[in-house]
């Protein structure tokens, strides 16, 4: 991990980690943008990551066509 000038750990804020699964979600490849942005999200997300995917999957869930 980086360190910041106080020796302490380098602090990213989330916003600034989001950024990209914005820039990702405008692919023009509908899956790639959506697989990005996901993954991009995941990692905004850090150990967090299980909640966002299941909100994911419930507002999906709908979606899926049998």
């Amino acid at each position: 991990m980086s360190r910041g000038y106080l020796g302490g750990p380098l602090r990213i804020s989330q916003l600034d980690f989001a950024l990209p699964a914005v820039l990702a979600a405008a692919e023009p490849d509908p899956l790639k943008a959506v697989l990005d942005a996901v993954f991009q999200a995941v990692c905004t997300y850090g150990e967090h990551y299980p909640e966002l995917l299941e909100e994911i999957r419930s507002a999906c869930a709908g979606q899926v066509e049998e």
